[in-house]
């Protein structure tokens, strides 16, 4: 009869994981990967807390937690890990597919891994290995209702993962191909595909986006003045400020040299207008870092709107936003200018 109920729990248990599998082999969002694994493993064992460590971001290593306490998320950098180079040396020699907290703070040599791991009071840890290597660490906490792990859950975690890892990987490979290092927005490439894909939904189905363009005033001779190392620092936070200024399903691009251009997809001309004047002001007030610093910058903006009649592929649309930046530079700078095709084809710019 024991044997019977193992094998009946072992069934039930790969009929799990290949569903798991099925939901994130297709994704190539971080987001979404982490909390279809969270509701498998809460469905499941209804831990206290569970916490996936992965790193930053692409060319950043620093170790960032993903914790979950039943269905909330929170994201944290670490405090005293600056990378997990250690963690990651520990079990690729050690070779453990598995192992207890209790195992992994006697055993690894850098104690202050093991004491930052501590606060989520981890029963296990489990490295999440791809095929380039461990990508980071799994980390899941009691169960709720107080019993202890059996090997056949260990196992179950295990086999969740090694999709997990794959799948984590595969968006990380996506990430890299299509996000321009610098700044960590999207390349010149991808904003030429999402605009067209864009344009081909308003022809189809009516819907409406905007187009908001601009780029650093004076930054030649910003460059000339200060170097380009400075330069560069100017061009990653203004990034930083962009991605932090527009919404989730929002496509900010890095268009080339210090030009940005974001998408906003669903979006008429009065919000877009109103994204790039809560843009401008907030570079503005900026204090930009560096030597001899604190540095103030200003942009110059376009904005238009996709408008059926009068686009009908990428140049025109880009076109129009860009001629609109360029009114914003021809008259002061530091603004806010939005154009429109008129009845008869002809350009319009509003300051804004």
């Amino acid at each position: 009869m024991a044997e019977m109920q193992e094998l009946i729990t072992e069934n039930q248990n790969l009929k799990e994981i290949i569903e798991v599998a099925k939901q994130i082999s297709s994704s190539l969002d971080i987001d979404y990967i982490l909390k279809n694994i969270n509701y498998i493993m809460l469905g499941k064992f209804n831990s206290a807390c569970s916490c996936y460590v992965l790193a930053k971001d692409i060319d950043d290593d620093s170790p960032v937690f993903h914790i979950f306490r039943g269905t909330k998320r929170e994201i944290r950098d670490a405090v005293s890990i600056h990378s997990l180079s250690q963690a990651i040396e520990f079990f690729t020699t050690q070779e453990f597919n598995q192992i207890t907290f209790a195992q992994f703070s006697e055993l690894c040599k850098d104690t202050t891994v093991s004491q930052e791991l501590a606060q989520f009071h981890p029963e296990f840890i489990i490295p999440l290995k791809a095929e380039k290597g461990i990508i980071g660490l799994f980390l899941q906490g009691n169960r709720s209702d107080g019993m202890s792990y059996s090997m056949t859950d260990i196992e179950f975690c295990i086999n969740v993962l090694s999709f997990t890892s794959i799948a984590l990987e595969n968006a990380n490979l996506f990430r890299q191909a299509t996000v321009d290092r610098m700044t960590k927005l999207y390349t010149h490439h991808q904003f030429q595909k999402r605009l067209d894909e864009e344009i081909k939904k308003g022809h189809r189905y009516n819907t409406k986006f905007s187009l908001v363009m601009f780029d650093i005033d004076h930054f030649k001779l910003f460059n000339d003045n200060y170097g380009h190392l400075q330069g560069d620092i100017i061009i990653k936070e203004i990034a930083r400020i962009l991605r932090e200024s527009v919404r989730d399903v929002d496509f900010p691009c890095r268009y080339g040299g210090e030009e940005y251009m974001t998408i906003l997809p669903e979006t008429d001309v009065k919000y877009a207008v109103q994204v790039a004047q809560r843009l401008r002001t907030t570079v503005e007030a900026f204090d930009f870092p560096g030597e001899n610093g604190p540095f103030k910058v200003t942009i110059s903006v376009g904005v238009a709107e996709f408008q059926k009649d009068f686009v009908n592929c990428n140049v025109d649309m880009i076109e129009l936003v860009d001629k609109a930046l360029y009114y914003s530079k021809e008259h002061g700078r530091n603004q806010v200018t939005r154009a429109k095709y008129t009845a008869a084809k002809e350009m319009k710019f509003y300051k804004s």
